[in-house]
């Protein structure tokens, strides 16, 4: 059963035509590659042994010099009182675009107890949204607009809709969770930036409001539903946590492990825009 609150054609004005194409499907070619990655655990040791998972994650990125290179550019960028947020924001898109996907997953989605606030506001300030979220919500439909006028927001939004499109309430993508979640964090650093709602659990939403919204505001719920009542992106955050969690809950003999990295398919195929490059990042890990 297709919830019909969570229309797939909803992200996208039915009948707007952007550029020389209907947005009704995602732009990007679905060319996933898997490279194995390794990840050394007994680097953690000079963490305490009940440190949080998400500090963990953290210290794996500062362990491995490129992670460490891009998150300290966006730290950079997106700290101090007069932050730049479009600065911020291309800087956030550099690291989800370039990090080696474990680590970018695993800052960005690293669980935490219920209780332990510190590791859920450590997690929610992953992507310094002090300065990357506007600082008053605007309007879910205007923020929809301004993403339309960009093409690579655009595209990303097209992407998020097409494999995070919940098929029934238990959950179930229109295509792998996994996809589901590259789209997620491709949009992380455009004008559609998700983030979590707050430090003690793993709800998610847009940084905008339907107030206001006038004979939109079922369209403009509808919108805002796709990201903070979405069984399918729920899921699939849900999974990747419990997948974290027991990379550190079990006894391994070699501290050295192997996962498997994902090329992320941002092949724009539409021909209309230009689109930030990406490259693969398999060989290079926490090592």
């Amino acid at each position: 059963m297709v919830l019909p609150h969570l229309v797939l054609s909803i992200l996208v004005l039915p009948t707007l035509s952007l550029g020389n194409y209907q947005l009704d499907v995602s732009p990007y070619e679905d060319t996933v590659t898997s490279k194995p990655w390794k990840m050394n655990l007994s680097k953690l040791n000079m963490l305490k042994p009940d440190s949080d998972l998400c500090l963990k994650f953290a210290m794996l990125c500062t362990l491995n010099d490129k992670c460490d290179r891009l998150r300290k550019a966006y730290g950079e960028a997106c700290s101090g009182p007069r932050c730049q947020r479009h600065v911020c924001l291309k800087q956030l898109l550099t690291f989800f675009e370039k990090a080696a996907e474990p680590h970018a997953q695993g800052l960005l989605l690293c669980p935490c107890a219920p209780t332990d606030r510190g590791c859920g506001e450590r997690r929610r300030n992953t992507i310094a949204p002090s300065c990357a979220l506007p600082p008053a919500a605007p309007n879910c439909l205007e923020l929809r607009r301004l993403c339309f006028s960009d093409p690579l927001c655009r595209s990303r939004l097209v992407d998020f809709q097409t494999h995070c499109h919940p098929m029934d309430i238990l959950g179930t993508c229109a295509t792998e969770q996994s996809r589901c979640l590259r789209a997620y964090l491709g949009l992380i650093g455009t004008a559609m930036t998700p983030n979590f709602v707050s430090n003690v659990n793993t709800s998610v939403a847009l940084s905008c409001t339907c107030r206001g919204s006038g004979n939109l505001q079922e369209e403009c719920e509808q919108l805002e539903g796709f990201f903070s009542h979405n069984p399918c992106l729920t899921e699939a955050i849900a999974a990747k946590m419990r997948f974290h969690s027991q990379l550190f809950s079990q006894d391994w003999t070699d501290s050295t492990f192997v996962v498997m990295a994902h090329q992320r398919p941002l092949t724009d195929t539409s021909g209309d825009g230009e689109y930030l490059s990406t490259e693969a990042e398999g060989s290079e890990g926490a090592e």
